[in-house]
C-alpha cells in the first residue's frame, strides 16, 4: 500500500469521525438544548369567536418530542385539561380534552409555530364543545410569565 493511499485513508476516517461527532452534538427534541423543546408554566391566551380565556399551562417535551402537561384556564371560567402533543424542528401540535361548568365536553385541536428556546408557541387551533355546537376556530399563545 503506498502512502498516498494510507494519507487518503487516514484521512476519510478523520473526517468520518469528525462529522459524526459533530451530528452526534445537535441535540434532538425533548433532549437537553433542543431550541424548541416546551418546558416548565406558560402563560396562556386562547381566543374563540371574540372570547378570550387565560389561564397557565406547565408542558415537558420528552425525548423523541412527546409533549405532556396540564391546561388551566381561569377566566371566564375555570377549565383544567390534559394536553398531549408533539415538537418536531420548530412546530407544536397537540390535542386535549376537557369537561367544563355545566358538564359540557370539549376537545382542543392546535397547530403552532415555536419561539426560539422555547420561550413560547401560538398558532391556530379548532374547538369542539358539546355546548356550544358545532366545531370553532380560534388561535392560542403561550409565553413566558
Amino acid at each position: 500500500m503506498s502512502n498516498r493511499s494510507v494519507r487518503a485513508r487516514l484521512l476519510t476516517a478523520a473526517s468520518t469521525a469528525l462529522l459524526g461527532a459533530a451530528c452526534a452534538g445537535n441535540p434532538a427534541p425533548g433532549e437537553p438544548g433542543y431550541r424548541f423543546n416546551l418546558q416548565g408554566n406558560y402563560d396562556v391566551l386562547i381566543s374563540v369567536q371574540g372570547m378570550a380565556f387565560t389561564g397557565t399551562a406547565e408542558l415537558n417535551t420528552a425525548p423523541g418530542g412527546a409533549v405532556t402537561g396540564e391546561l388551566r384556564l381561569t377566566s371566564p371560567e375555570s377549565v383544567t385539561a390534559d394536553l398531549a402533543g408533539t415538537v418536531a424542528d420548530s412546530t407544536f401540535q397537540f390535542e386535549s380534552t376537557y369537561t367544563r361548568s355545566g358538564g359540557c365536553d370539549g376537545a382542543l385541536v392546535g397547530s403552532g409555530s415555536i419561539a426560539p428556546e422555547g420561550a413560547g408557541t401560538s398558532g391556530d387551533l379548532d374547538v369542539a364543545d358539546d355546548c356550544a355546537g358545532g366545531l370553532m376556530e380560534g388561535s392560542f399563545e403561550l409565553s413566558r410569565p
